[in-house]
């Protein structure tokens, strides 16, 4: 879980095991863009800011709701203690999988701030060095050099640890400079008990993401050969 709570007023800062000296302000984009720190934006189950800073190298994501409740309601969340918080449970997943030798992003840290019942959420993690996802690697035509039998096995390591990914698809899987696979954004997954039924939901969701992609990008294209050497890998 994570390592330390610093609740100030209704925020509330959680602090994953690393040495560095976060605060509140690590978690507003205007105090990275004060020290022209802020790389970039990005979007994707919450807004998402790019750091490169004297401390290192950071992704942070606001949390936001997603289908048809977030017309009315994009940022807050009911509060029902502080192990329920999403932040709470996504860096404790981390830490967890990371403890297990699983290839995720370094987590740093959390904060949420409540108000009236409901609280809003931030979320900070280490970058994954010179990498890209899966879909802007397949979209500029790279999808013959990726090793995809190597993408299935990663998945099933993932799954005979019991992690299940509540949203697998080509945008949370990344390929770093030296070919290693990483998965990221593990908002609402969970450690489950392994069962055939979720983990073939899971692929079946990674299938579909990648069928969606090539019907809006005339160059986003994976080979049924490709799709092969991604089962044989998972099935092992």
């Amino acid at each position: 879980m994570p390592q330390a709570t610093i609740i100030t007023s209704n925020t509330t800062l959680l602090k994953s095991d690393t040495n560095l000296a976060i605060t509140a302000s690590w978690f507003e984009p205007d105090f990275w863009q004060q020290q022209q720190a802020l790389a970039g934006t990005g979007s994707g189950r919450g807004e998402v800011w790019f750091i490169n800073s004297q401390f290192g190298r950071f992704v942070m994501r606001r949390y936001r709701r997603g289908g048809l409740i977030a017309k009315l309601n994009k940022r807050h969340f009911l509060f029902t203690g502080l192990k329920q918080t999403r932040p709470w449970l996504e860096l404790s997943l981390l830490e967890h999988m990371r403890s297990l030798d699983l290839p995720v992003p370094r987590p740093i840290g959390g904060i949420y701030t409540r108000e009236k019942g409901f609280y809003q959420a931030e979320l900070l993690t280490e970058t994954i060095d010179k990498a890209q996802d899966l879909f802007e690697l397949i979209k500029a035509g790279n999808s013959g050099q990726l090793n995809w039998q190597e993408i299935g096995q990663v998945i099933k390591k993932f799954h005979d640890k019991g992690i299940y990914h509540s949203d697998l698809n080509c945008h949370n899987i990344m390929i770093d400079h030296a070919n290693k696979v990483w998965v990221i954004d593990f908002d609402k997954c969970e450690q489950r008990t392994k069962n055939e039924k979720w983990m073939q939901a899971n692929i079946d969701r990674f299938k579909r993401s990648l069928d969606k992609e090539s019907t809006l990008h005339s160059q986003f294209n994976v080979s049924d050969a490709q799709w092969r050497a991604f089962l044989e890998g998972y099935r092992g």
